[in-house]
């Protein structure tokens, strides 16, 4: 069974219209002080335990603006977990799809799967952090198997494929990330973004055209770092659309 949401616009304000959770996937709805709605996704086990394959289908309706997020970091445990989000936006709507990183546990096998279909004038603020797992008890890059794939129709095809050698593959990273700004109403700020592109110390990041918009990929050699970086590169579009999803989180 799938979770669902349907977002509609409403007199000066979106709504969730619709919201039903399924399985350990609970779906709350906050007021919140912006004009967009919000769904913060939720697991009644802290995580994903072994077992638990969730999946959400969210649908924007034409001209209507909401947050998609995470109540938390998404905990996979060890054993075999999955979750899958499929969005559709449609006509001149916006999507903020910014959950919180994904910690793969010691011996996790996890898959993520997340489809987007925009319409031609719909715009999409988008991040997925991967972090190395629970570094501070030696679960660095420990996950049996981590498979992450990203698709927007028409655009893009994304995939991140982590085995047990991962942590010779990602070296003094602990975090990768991806980033994505798409539409009309944030447009001018990815090419901004793309013209400024500067790595830090600890931070590379890098940057390609995607539609009328941009798509980066950070590494860092600490999670808080790369947290901020993607916060900091998706903030001016936030504002831009009326909303902050991080005024809350660490």
């Amino acid at each position: 069974m799938h979770a669902s949401c349907v977002i509609r616009a409403g007199s000066g304000r979106s709504d969730v219209h619709r919201a039903r959770g399924a399985g350990p996937l609970r779906l709350l709805c906050p007021r919140a002080a912006g004009n967009a709605a919000w769904v913060v996704t939720s697991s009644l086990g802290g995580g994903l335990v072994d077992g638990d394959h969730v999946a959400l289908d969210v649908t924007v309706d034409a001209g209507a603006t909401c947050v998609i997020t995470s109540q938390a970091s998404t905990k996979a445990y060890k054993g075999r977990t999955s979750q899958r989000t499929t969005m559709r936006v449609g006509a001149r709507g916006c999507a903020l799809l910014v959950p919180d990183p994904i910690v793969p546990y010691r011996d996790a096998h996890f898959t993520q799967v997340t489809q987007l279909a925009l319409a031609p004038d719909a715009t999409l603020i988008y991040c997925d952090v991967l972090t190395a797992g629970r570094v501070a008890y030696g679960e660095r890059w420990a996950a049996t198997h981590v498979d992450l794939a990203l698709s927007i129709a028409g655009l893009l095809h994304d995939r991140i494929l982590l085995a047990r050698d991962a942590a010779a593959r990602m070296g003094r990273f602990d975090a990768i990330a991806t980033a994505i700004l798409l539409g009309p109403r944030v447009a001018d700020l990815a090419a901004a973004q793309l013209a400024s592109l500067a790595n830090e110390p600890g931070i590379v990041i890098a940057g390609s055209p995607l539609g009328d918009g941009a798509v980066f990929r950070i590494a860092g050699e600490r999670v808080d770092r790369v947290v901020h970086r993607v916060r900091a590169l998706l903030g001016d579009a936030c504002a831009r659309v009326g909303e902050d999803p991080w005024s809350r989180k660490w």
